[in-house]
């Protein structure tokens, strides 16, 4: 998520500055269920095997008490040493001496204990904090390489004889959970790709029932996917979760630039064309609705090159480019193959589906088109209080699949601990004031803790030390050596152990602070107060993956209008160009304008929330929706003396399967076990089912109206 951040952006400044004082941001928690021994001997031993292996980073899971023998004393609780101020002030010598006697009782106790691990009270689960060293010149490689590591150590420890009655698993930060989701999400994406490939082949033989002439496209399409692949990688080298979904995209309007074209010429055929005049008509006719399409859906996602939001410009540049090729591709190939596998051979006019409703819909709209408008009008009242309260939601919780396994034991961690891993990291410079900011910080409502190098001094200082002072006058007075006197030195940070240093103190003596909230910072109002708390503390603002959301978010909502509003007005003026007339151009324009406005409003009303994933999905309805449009009105406008309804028969049926196949595509991500990106094939499906529709009836009946009922002919 860092990397898809400008780096004009508040997160990614506050990342880049918290990493000039600290190695990384990145953290986990190793989390160990079971009998107590045995599991602290798998955290030490477990230690051993990340640094055996080359894991490099801080580890926290123990304290070595007996490094603070010295200031023992200071770790007494407060109570006690208001006891000794009083009887040092009555100067009850009885009660002074059985105080001191506690005290002994309790600094010889915790002796015997020189370790002191992190445990739930009933020291059944046990943790260990990591944080770990990101090299940034390969930032994705390295997460990669040492969650792997870390899962393997654990993995291959709790196989041992010795581990086999304790359990463990991996958590923390959005690092760890943001790995998993991304390789759920993809292992389910290739599974289903393959299968939607099926359905969609499926789908057209069905359609055309002409197998042989349906593998025309196979190789085209493959040699067009994987083209675009290879400039992806010669461009990018990686591509984010977002960009994923340009393989469906490609997949589905390759599949549909081919059906066009294969509709067409086998309507040319039926009428008793030859393949060579067949393919010549369809080139003529159909390949330049074809080409017109592809250019103005590539031109329309070029203009995602403007998004701050990086992942729109990454998904942009990819599906530009790769519409392109594959209409090449299409283009050139399948036209030739057509001729190498029907060529001398005779038309057989198999039976198939005609889609004979299609006609009655054509009549109906050349009689009552004015209703058909009018009717779209009014049901636009009813979706504007939701399209105009539509939020899209950053929450990883929405995001992310429930049931992978760091989540799990980020809530047993929340339920022994209150500790919630959805936290904000910020710096604080150290000066007197420090610890007293931090407790104002930490008083706050929506803030449940705040950690800190000071949760590890002594509590009071101040205070014990005054009643020390007081207790070693008393002591001298009554014949006590100085060798027998308790300390009276303030602790100070460098007196910690080296290894909690290391975790809280950075460069130049900046301390680094965890805020647990106690709300739900990926609401940005919430967010935006405690990010506002801390500055006001700090001086810094936090970094964590809930300030990176929050910001993406507010990009994305950003982006997707401007970007929106740009690409209809590049969409528009290509299409005025194209079509000479800015009333077609407008007709064009008005399906996708509706389609966009009922998406929003009904994704709501269906119980559909918009996520930071899902919110891509209408660029994508933008770059696919327009070519239906040109498509069907480059055939009313070519139509000569047949009907509305012949034409919705043929080009509507090949829009129809086009549609189908598409939706496919990315309504198969509805079941990847994996919310975000099921969201957006919801979000993708509903959108161009919609478009469908309002393509199908609204487009044929503004060109209707404006075209007298269609009796004047076109240029």
């Amino acid at each position: 998520m860092e990397e898809l951040l400008p780096e004009d952006s508040e997160a990614f400044q506050a990342i880049t500055e918290f990493e000039t004082y600290f190695e990384s941001q990145e953290s986990g928690i190793v989390v160990v269920k079971g009998e107590a021994e045995t599991s602290k001997a798998f955290l030490t031993e477990l230690e051993q095997e990340l640094v055996a292996n080359g894991v490099e980073g801080d580890f926290l899971y123990k304290v070595d008490v007996s490094e603070l023998n010295a200031f023992g004393p200071l770790y007494l609780d407060i109570s006690l040493f208001e006891e000794l101020e009083m009887a040092i002030d009555d100067q009850n010598t009885e009660q002074l001496t059985e105080l001191l006697t506690t005290i002994q009782e309790e600094q010889t106790s915790s002796s015997h204990d020189t370790v002191e691990y992190m445990s739930n009270e009933a020291e059944n689960v046990f943790l260990m904090m990591m944080r770990f060293y990101i090299d940034n010149t390969d930032f994705l490689e390295t997460r990669e390489r040492i969650y792997d590591d870390v899962r393997a150590s654990i993995d291959e420890l709790l196989e041992k004889s010795d581990y086999q009655k304790i359990e463990a698993g991996l958590t923390g930060g959005a690092f760890i959970q943001d790995i998993e989701a991304d390789r759920v999400a993809l292992d389910g994406f290739f599974g289903t790709f393959f299968i939607t490939i099926l359905l969609i082949v499926g789908l057209i033989m069905i359609s055309f029932r002409k197998v042989l002439l349906l593998t025309t496209v196979i190789y085209p399409l493959l040699l067009g996917a994987l083209t675009t692949a290879a400039v992806a990688y010669l461009l990018y080298g990686a591509i984010n979760l977002f960009s994923v979904s340009f393989a469906l995209l490609l997949v589905g309007l390759g599949i549909d630039f081919s059906i066009h074209l294969l509709s067409r010429y086998l309507e040319e055929r039926e009428q008793g064309q030859s393949t060579i005049h067949a393919i010549e008509t369809a080139m003529n006719g159909t390949g330049n609705s074809i080409i017109i399409g592809a250019l103005t859906t590539s031109t329309a996602f070029f203009t995602f090159i403007f998004a701050q939001f990086n992942a729109f410009e990454q998904m942009g540049v990819i599906s530009s480019i790769g519409i392109i090729l594959l209409c090449v591709a299409m283009i050139i190939l399948v036209p030739a193959f057509i001729m190498l596998v029907e060529k001398n051979k005779p038309f057989k006019n198999k039976k198939k589906i005609r889609f004979t409703f299609l006609d009655i819909i054509g009549r109906f709209l050349e009689k009552r088109s004015l209703v058909v408008i009018l009717v779209a009008l009014l049901l636009l009242p009813l979706f504007f209080s939701t399209v105009r309260d539509i939020t899209v939601i950053g929450n990883l919780d929405a995001v992310y699949p429930e049931d992978i396994d760091s989540r799990a034991w980020a809530d047993l961690v929340e339920d022994e601990f209150d500790y919630n891993t959805n936290t904000l990291t910020f710096m604080v410079d150290e000066d007197a004031t420090t610890d007293e900011r931090l407790q104002t910080l930490k008083s706050r409502d929506d803030v449940e803790e705040v950690l800190s190098i000071y949760d590890y001094l002594p509590e009071q200082q101040e205070k014990k030390l005054e009643i020390i002072h007081k207790l070693n006058h008393v002591m001298k007075q009554v014949g006590y050596t100085d060798d027998d006197l308790f300390p009276a030195q303030e602790m100070q940070i460098d007196d910690l152990p080296d290894h909690l240093i290391a975790n809280f103190v950075g460069k130049d003596g900046m301390l680094l602070a965890e805020l647990i909230p106690s709300v739900n910072i990926y609401d940005e109002t919430n967010y935006q107060r405690i990010a506002s708390a801390i500055h006001d503390t700090s001086g810094n603002h936090p970094v964590g993956m809930a300030s990176i959301m929050n910001e993406i978010v507010q990009l994305a909502q950003n982006d997707i209008l401007f970007i929106s509003l740009l690409c209809m007005l590049i969409i528009g003026l290509f299409l005025l160009c194209i079509f000479r007339s800015f009333k077609l151009m407008i007709i064009s324009v008005v399906p996708l304008l509706l389609t966009l406005y009922v998406t929003i409003g009904l994704l709501p009303m269906l119980g559909q929330e918009l996520n930071i994933l899902s919110i891509a999905g209408f660029p994508l309805l933008i770059g696919i929706g327009i070519d239906s449009s040109i498509h069907l009105l480059h055939r009313l406008q070519t139509r000569a003396n047949k009907s509305v309804g012949y034409v919705l028969m043929t080009t509507g049926k090949a829009i129809i399967l086009s549609t189908l196949t598409t939706s496919i595509g990315f309504g198969s991500l509805i079941f990847i076990n994996h919310p975000g990106m099921a969201q957006l094939g919801i979000t993708v499906s509903l959108g161009l089912l919609i478009c469908l529709v309002i393509t199908l009836t609204v487009l044929p009946s503004l060109w209707l109206v404006t075209n007298n009922k269609g009796t004047k002919k076109s240029n």
